[in-house]
């Protein structure tokens, strides 16, 4: 059975195709061949035996596949000797015997020597029918044998070159024309050599014998004998340059993977994307400076990064706008480190562009489309791709499918969605690469490998001896390192905390540090409430979901007691907290270590550890965690101080509601979102009709009371459907997103009614009852901002507001209903 299952349809199509012709071909040279005189097929079997010996000792072409030997010269000499069926045969002799030497599969054996009989064929074929041409015109001169056999021999090299080249395309999915040049033009000047050579030993057999073949041999062997000595030396150069390259490329990995190091980058994943950018390349039929250009891209494309601090590298989240513009210097760093170095191939424009987004919103130059370079698009997928899945201290990585789908998704916009689709089609290839790559793994040399030296220098000692040491790390260097390695985890963090003010952002890199230093099964963040009580407000590890939004009672449980008290708690039941939340120990908790979270003499919550390994945790653990908290305490406290103080100033202090600033930073998301899905966005004025009036009769305190009350009516009324916020004084805005205008009207007469049909006690016995007026604007029909929306619907307001309520005193009996008259009438009191 013939292995061809890196073959696809259309490949396999060709090769069975042009095998079935091949033999057909073949075998008419054998007819051909037994035609032949016994003078004749002794010539035959003499230039056979030539070629075969020629075709054992082929002479390779330095970083080519390509091997050459003088069997063209004896087969355009059987051809002008003995016709298109001994020459044939002699040259698909020749191709068996160099795919045998070659190859161990079949189908390389079988259709090599059947691409060179059709080719052969036709050529010779045209040879001999151009030479009979010449005979029966009287044409036949020397220059025309000689122009005649130079046409046989361009012929025969676009013939066999395009019928492999053909095969080779088919195989891998790429473009002929720029695999035919870069892999085969150059050896056309051989063919046209061998003709030319074989075209003057011809002449010289028909004037002089055939001792002149005699002669010729020699000469045949001694250019090839040349020829052989400066390749195998230009070998030699290009191999002790290629090493060279190695090594200054290795010194160049070394230092890429250093500065990866910091965001965590691994060596996995970069030949992982190298694997990946290759495929593509080849996909694409890019040429090989271009694909080298990827490998050392894949490598170095973030090596800008060393200018980024660690903290931004490394956030546990999202980053600010100040630190995303940071971030984004990177890739022009890189870029301009790069270009001092002169790398040979073309780089330089991957390592700057590889942020680019294909609709043209990414960084540094805001490049769209084709204008990207394709090896920057490449990259991007294949980095991107890479990436999600490799789980970091601020996420999960995804699943295979979910990456999959992230690409399809953010095709056309983030990606070239050719780029994505040839990946995701061929991913299944590239995959079994990386697998066959790690299954002949070899480790990585590592500054305690040996690799490479000798017996002999394993045991050589230096001159003055070796000191005696012990089998273990003495126990004094251990502590050394533990204490380099506690002061710089625990100044990384101090440094970390102080660039970051987001609570989520404080506890996961608190979380991380101590993951790092201190082992536990569940760790858990408390926050103290008004009741004192212990909720938890952050929980990682195992059971992390049962624990999250649980509270402990004041002083209950182990948390709970460190709450109150201010004190540390560890080496205890776990269960004590524990048991609120499982109900069992499956897990078999062993030991915990609780450390209040505070500031001065207040205690904002606890910072538990829970493990199910350890009997007890040690004394280094629970310095260690002492400290930790103390700077997590500094940093929650910032955090959760910097949160209210954001919150406090977008929010209305007497309502609760959002402010005016919150309202114009809702709506340029709204709007921005609305724009792009082209949608409606409607705003929906209120205005409260009669405040004034109990103002004036019961006080601005009353006022402010009913003012509150008539809020959180509004707010009821609204509900989930839009964003309602107090601008000024008695007025409300609400934005409502996908509602038309109709279906605005609609809620504010809901509201309207809800409002007008209750009263608020402000005294005993002492009722004041307000009204509502509103008024709606619809984006985009009515402006494009949101001042001019307000104008508008305030404008509908004033227009649509038909009642001002003054506020009554009335004793426990319904208030009678208001006419018009009554709107600029004084208040009238009734005990």
């Amino acid at each position: 059975m013939i292995e061809m299952s890196d073959y696809n349809r259309g490949a396999r199509a060709y090769w069975w195709t042009t095998t079935v012709v091949g033999a057909l071909a073949i075998c008419w040279s054998i007819a051909g061949l037994l035609r032949l005189n016994k003078n004749q097929l002794l010539a035959a079997g003499a230039l056979g035996m030539i070629v075969y010996m020629a075709g054992l000792f082929p002479i390779r072409v330095p970083s080519t596949q390509v091997s050459i030997t003088p069997n063209d010269i004896f087969i355009f000499l059987t051809a002008l000797w003995l016709g298109t069926a001994a020459a044939t045969l002699i040259a698909s002799m020749d191709a068996f015997v160099a795919s045998w030497r070659t190859s161990r599969r079949w189908t390389s054996r079988i259709g090599g020597p059947a691409l060179m009989s059709i080719a052969m064929f036709l050529s010779a074929t045209l040879f001999e029918s151009s030479l009979s041409w010449l005979k029966n015109y009287q044409l036949l001169t020397t220059a025309s044998l000689l122009a005649a056999l130079l046409l046989f021999s361009v012929v025969h090299f676009f013939l066999n070159s395009s019928l492999l080249v053909a095969l080779q395309s088919l195989k891998k999915r790429t473009r002929p024309l720029p695999l035919w040049w870069s892999n085969y033009s150059w050896t056309s000047l051989i063919f046209i050599a061998s003709a030319s050579a074989a075209g003057l030993i011809y002449l010289a057999i028909i004037h002089t014998g055939i001792s002149s073949l005699l002669a010729a041999g020699p000469l045949v062997a001694i250019v090839f004998a040349t020829c052989h000595l400066y390749f195998k030396q230009s070998d030699e150069r290009t191999k002790t340059t290629e090493h060279i390259s190695r090594i200054h490329l290795a010194t160049v990995e070394a230092l890429a993977t250093a500065i990866d190091a910091k965001d965590e980058i691994t060596h996995d994943h970069v030949f992982r994307v190298q694997v990946y950018a290759c495929g593509l390349a080849r996909h694409f039929g890019l040429t090989d400076l271009e694909i080298e250009a990827l490998k050392a891209g894949a490598l170095l494309h973030d090596v800008g990064k060393i200018a980024v601090p660690d903290y931004i590298l490394n956030k546990p989240g999202k980053l600010t706008a100040a630190e995303f513009e940071k971030m984004k210097i990177h890739t022009v760093v890189g870029a301009q480190i790069l270009e001092r170095v002169n790398f040979p191939y073309p780089v330089v424009p991957i390592v700057r562009h590889h942020h680019e987004r294909w609709d043209g919103r990414g960084y540094p130059d805001g490049l769209k489309a084709e204008q990207i370079p394709l090896t920057a698009r490449i990259l991007t997928v294949a980095d991107c791709f890479d990436a999600v899945r490799e789980n970091r201290q601020y996420r999960k990585g995804m699943s295979r499918e979910e990456a999959c789908q992230f690409l399809t998704d953010n095709g056309a916009t983030q990606f070239d969605p050719s780029v994505v689709q040839a990946f995701l089609t061929n991913l299944p290839a590239y995959e079994q690469e990386i697998a066959l790559h790690k299954a002949d793994h070899q480790p990585l040399l590592t500054p305690t490998t040996q690799a490479g030296l000798s017996e002999s220098a394993l045991r050589a000692v230096p001159a003055a001896g070796l000191a005696h040491t012990a089998t273990e790390t003495p126990d004094y260097v251990k502590h050394i390192h533990a204490a380099h390695s506690e002061v710089a985890a625990l100044y990384e963090m101090a440094q970390t905390f102080s660039a970051s003010l987001d609570v989520r952002d404080v506890v996961t890199l608190t979380v991380n540090r101590i993951e790092r230093m201190i082992p536990f099964t569940t760790c858990a963040l408390y926050l103290r409430q008004q009741d004192d009580s212990a909720v938890v407000a952050y929980a990682f590890g195992q059971s992390a979901e049962k624990l999250r939004g649980r509270s402990l009672a004041a002083g209950h449980g182990i948390a709970g007691w460190v709450v109150i008290n201010g004190r540390p708690m560890s080496n205890t039941d776990p269960m004590l907290d524990l048991d609120e939340f499982l109900g069992s120990n499956e897990i078999g908790y062993r030991t915990a270590a609780v450390f209040p979270l505070s500031k001065g003499d207040e205690t904002i919550g606890a910072l538990a550890l829970y493990s199910s390994e350890l009997e007890s945790y040690s004394s280094d653990h629970l310095r260690l965690l002492e400290s930790v908290s103390r700077l997590a305490s500094t940093a929650l406290q910032h955090a959760m101080l910097h949160e209210q103080n954001k919150s406090n100033a977008q929010t209305d202090t007497l309502t609760g509601l959002p402010n005016a600033r919150a309202l114009y930073a809702r709506f340029d998301q709204q709007l921005g979102e609305a724009k792009e899905q082209g949608a409606t966005l409607a705003v929906l004025c209120f205005n409260i009709a009669g405040l004034r009036a109990v103002n004036e009769s019961f006080g601005y305190q009353a006022g402010d009371v009913m003012l509150a009350v008539v809020a959180g009516r509004l707010r009821q009324s609204v509900g989930n459907r839009g964003m309602l916020s107090r601008i000024a004084g008695d007025e409300f805005v609400c934005l409502l997103n996908e509602h038309t205008r109709d279906q605005a009207i609609e809620l504010g007469e809901l509201a309207q009614d809800q409002i007008s049909s209750f009263r608020h006690e402000v005294r005993s016995g002492q009722h004041a009852q307000v009204g509502l007026s509103f008024g709606v604007a619809e984006f985009p029909t009515d402006g494009e901002s949101i001042d001019e929306l307000l104008n508008v619907a305030a404008l509908a307001t004033r227009q649509n507001r038909t009642s001002l309520i003054a506020a009554q005193a009335l004793p426990q009996a319904p208030l009678p209903a208001l006419s018009q008259t009554a709107k600029s009438g004084p208040l009238a009191l009734v005990k």
